[in-house]
């Protein structure tokens, strides 16, 4: 099972400190950066917000 974990920089706060929202999904075990990527360059056209991190993440059952 993998995750692509977004982090949206929302704007900036009363005291100018930066506001972020964190977006996870859920994709295929298939997706790599490369398709991780143009999932996200896809999202970020349709949000106000801009870009901070992505990290594609990868889990793996123990038991």
């Amino acid at each position: 099972m993998k995750k692509v974990a977004i982090k949206w920089l929302t704007g900036v706060d009363e005291n100018g400190e930066p506001v972020f929202k964190r977006q996870t999904l859920s994709v295929e075990d298939v997706v790599d950066v490369a398709k991780a990527n143009a999932i996200v360059q896809i999202l970020e056209k349709y949000t106000n917000y801009s870009l901070d991190s992505v990290q594609l993440v990868s889990y793996e059952q123990v038991i």
